[in-house]
């Protein structure tokens, strides 16, 4: 058996093959799920005039010379839903020519956290009190991007996992687990790998002696072929780069697992001011459905009750909880939710009317009105200004998430976010079909012996210092990242096992950034 001498490649280079590998493979584990999140995102940004186009004839109406009464219009939708459906929200129009929108939740609905209840929502001509027509709200195309981008949420089959916050404050979180969608947890997972995926790009653009010939913020497009996409594919990376993070950042505090974690973490860590006034079992997220309506800090706040009447007093009109709701300067475009009355201690507890303020909103929109049912009276006005600080963060990441805390410029940012995303799948895809080799895949294998005994170990701890934070702080990358150990040291083992020894090994040089 004959050798020959392995040349090590210089320390850098080592660095950089191994880091492109890694972005190499995290990136096409990532792409699917980037495509998707960035056309559905497109949508979801451009819901309102994409539906106000596919669904005109349910939301724009006429404007006549007087409205019919808001419970008359009411009374129209409820007769168009069967008699067991609940209402569960009265939204009145946002603008004069707006139609009044009545959603209804089915009785056999699995409820949240389970899954997220489809609603039917009615819509009124509110000048004529016509029915106009109904649908589903996940139904049509931005329905089904709400869907696409929470990757369907706890819908379907759910896991229990350890509940953070039970661990921190038990009274407050009694439920030792929480329930998780597998599609949700996947989207947390992946998110978490696209951090990944950015990070490793970064370096891998980062100006360095041994790639002193590669450009940083121009591109070569006459060299074509594979130069001119790498160098559009990096540029494009570093610029949505930043934006990417905060999106990924900000979009993990939806996820049903780190989300409600995270939770509990700001309501221990900047607890938000308490409102004093009797309130009901219920939950203001008891109302949420696809995080449209109840802004992410006031999902755990509870819904407050009304002040005990003589039996028999009867509740007031949705006519006069619309009055009082212009009154205070609600944003128009804000839904009413009914009052829910139970029983506690054999006493009766009456809920109240709860006004909330159109979602996505800008910070300072984050509003909710609690009234009397029976006497309109505020018995609560929360907004932000008394949630603790990490959640005014977390509300402002959202608002910036959606577009809507900075109006167009942040509408324009991820918009830009968004098609760099695609562009960048496809940059990479088309180097990678011209760098492979004719009648190969052209998949990176893992690395060589020279390469590993190259790698600085200084570089080796830094990059296991940052893989045992990110696990840490998001637990399913965590525990995805031991199984890709673990697999990659079953195949290294295989690869070093005696009878695999390869007798022969010749150099040659290797572009040191095969990106």
């Amino acid at each position: 058996m004959t050798t020959t001498e392995i040349s090590k490649p210089p320390a850098d280079t080592a660095v950089l093959r191994r880091i492109w590998r890694l972005h190499f493979w995290v990136g096409l584990f990532a792409a699917p799920v980037l495509v998707v999140l960035a056309c559905s995102g497109l949508v979801i940004l451009y819901s309102q005039p994409l539906d106000t186009l596919l669904n005109g004839h349910l939301l724009v109406v006429e404007p006549g010379p007087q409205t019919v009464p808001l419970d008359e219009q009411v009374a129209v939708a409820k007769q168009h839903v069967g008699a067991t459906d609940t209402l569960e929200a009265v939204t009145p129009p946002d603008a004069q020519d707006s139609s009044t929108r009545v959603d209804f939740v089915a009785a056999d609905a699995p409820g949240y956290p389970q899954a997220e209840a489809d609603v039917i929502q009615v819509y009124v001509d509110p000048y004529t009190g016509a029915y106009l027509g109904q649908r589903s709200q996940l139904s049509g195309l931005v329905g089904w991007a709400n869907q696409l981008h929470r990757m369907f949420g706890n819908d379907g089959p759910h896991i229990q996992l350890p509940s953070l916050g039970h661990l921190i404050n038990p009274s407050a979180y009694p439920q030792s687990t929480i329930p998780v969608g597998i599609g949700n947890l996947w989207m947390e997972l992946t998110a978490t790998w696209i951090l990944v995926l950015l990070a490793s790009g970064i370096y891998l653009w980062w100006p360095r002696a041994v790639e002193a010939a590669k450009p940083l913020v121009t591109v070569r497009w006459r060299r074509g072929g594979r130069i001119r996409w790498r160098d559009l594919h990096a540029l494009t990376g570093v610029v949505i780069a930043v934006i990417g993070v905060c999106y990924i950042l900000s979009g993990m505090t939806w996820t049903r697992y780190w989300g409600e974690n995270w939770r509990a973490v700001t309501a221990t860590v900047t607890p938000s001011t308490e409102i004093d006034a009797p309130s009901t079992p219920a939950k203001l997220g008891d109302y949420d459905r696809l995080g449209r309506r109840i802004a992410w800090a006031a999902v755990d706040d509870p819904v407050y009750a009304s002040q005990p009447h003589a039996a028999g007093a009867a509740r007031m009109s949705y006519a006069d909880i619309d009055r009082i709701a212009k009154d205070e300067h609600m944003v128009p475009g804000y839904s009413i939710f009914p009052p829910s009355d139970s029983t506690q201690d054999g006493a009766m507890v009456y809920g109240s009317y709860t006004v909330v303020n159109h979602w996505p909103q800008r910070v300072s929109e984050q509003r909710t009105l609690y009234l009397d049912q029976f006497s309109g009276l505020t018995v609560a006005n929360a907004t932000a200004a008394q949630d603790g600080a990490l959640s005014r963060l977390t509300s402002f990441g959202i608002a910036m998430h959606m577009g809507n805390q900075l109006g167009w410029l942040t509408r324009i940012s991820a918009t830009v976010a968004c098609l760099g995303v695609l562009l960048s799948v496809l940059t990479g895809l088309l180097m990678w079909w011209k760098r492979r080799p004719s009648g190969r895949s052209g998949l990176p294998g893992p690395a060589s012996a020279p390469t590993r005994a190259s790698t600085p170990k200084r570089a080796m701890v830094t990059v296991a210092v940052v893989a045992v934070v990110l696990g840490v702080l998001f637990p399913a990358f965590g525990l995805s990242l031991v199984v890709v150990l673990v697999a990659e040291g079953i195949i290294a083992a295989r690869r070093d096992h005696p009878s695999r020894v390869i007798s022969t090994t010749t150099s040659r040089s290797v572009d040191p950034s095969p990106e």
